[in-house]
């Protein structure tokens, strides 16, 4: 599924955190716009997610093939140290974020590790943007550009939302839209 031997970059976030980003982190990445498109009308709205968005929940063994590549090549260089859970979606974006958020809060000694790959064409339907702060007046925000086929793996302590800007043209189908293959690992943090 992830192509072997990926490079990781490494972008400081605010916070002390970091976006660790691969180009070319897919195999075959058409492969998953065809399949989202396959299966556009089985998408459902996410109240959840922090942003407007439709998704199609990942099967196991495509959870499980994340899961593994996350582990790794992103848990130990984040802190983790085990997966504990996990989640994935393909998610179509609706709109814009009304403002970032952090991943759901975590038991004690857990973090939340972040996947999102972008299968979209257009850099114009944005990346991702990680504030250091809500409020006005401080330090202008960091952004990770998008591209298509890029993956970037960030802790979801980090305020973050996808970047989309107001003037994006979004649309329903999955061929077209702001897609990306997305998925949440809830970790227990390395022991101090």
């Amino acid at each position: 599924m992830f192509n072997a031997r990926p490079y990781v970059q490494t972008i400081a976030l605010p916070g002390g955190h970091h976006c660790l980003v691969v180009d070319n982190a897919l195999a075959e990445p058409e492969r998953w716009r065809t399949l989202a498109s396959k299966h556009a009308a089985q998408f459902f709205v996410d109240p959840h997610a922090g942003y407007p968005v439709r998704r199609l929940e990942l099967p196991g063994p495509v959870l499980t093939a994340m899961d593994v590549f996350f582990s790794e090549t992103f848990r130990d260089r984040m802190g983790f140290r085990r997966v504990v859970h996990g989640q994935g979606w393909l998610s179509l974006a609706t709109a814009a974020a009304a403002t970032p958020s952090r991943a759901s809060s975590s038991g004690s000694g857990q973090g939340i590790g972040v996947m999102s790959l972008c299968l979209f064409d257009d850099p114009g339907l944005g990346g991702m943007v990680f504030p250091a702060s809500l409020f006005p007046g401080d330090e202008p925000p960091l952004r990770v550009e998008a591209r298509y086929n890029r993956l970037m793996v960030f802790d979801g302590a980090s305020w973050h939302a996808p970047d989309i800007p107001a003037s994006g043209v979004l649309a329903d189908d999955p061929a077209q839209g702001r897609l990306s293959l997305d998925a949440r690992f809830t970790c227990r943090r390395r022991l101090a």
